[in-house]
């Protein structure tokens, strides 16, 4: 059975969006932060009330503050008031999902 290029690059394509897509939501408007809803040392995506995203790897956290270390290895502080939502990265669920559908695609005839 051979692909054509369209379907091919369709497949990694939505390949791709799977595997990046696919987060658990921490801390949301519903769910307020609480002490044990993040871990230390652990990278987190994390959105704040002015709608900027940050990544971070989170080092410390106290009452007032979250505090972490994005990409380029600088430092960043972060106010728990200002936090909207907190997404961690769930990458058992994304290979389960894309085997999943490379699965559907190649065994159900269209």
């Amino acid at each position: 059975m051979k692909f054509s290029k369209n379907i091919t690059k369709a497949l990694v394509l939505s390949l791709f969006f799977i595997l990046a897509s696919c987060t658990t939501r921490v801390v949301s408007p519903n769910k307020p932060i609480q002490d044990n809803s993040i871990d230390l040392y652990k990278k987190y995506s994390i959105q704040t009330k002015d709608a900027k995203r940050q990544k971070i790897e989170i080092l410390k956290v106290d009452a007032t503050k979250i505090y972490g270390k994005n990409k380029a290895g600088e430092m960043v502080e972060i106010e728990k008031s200002e936090v909207r939502e907190i997404h961690k990265p769930n990458i058992l669920a994304s290979v389960i999902i894309a085997i999943a559908a490379v699965a559907a695609i190649i065994f159900i005839p269209i």
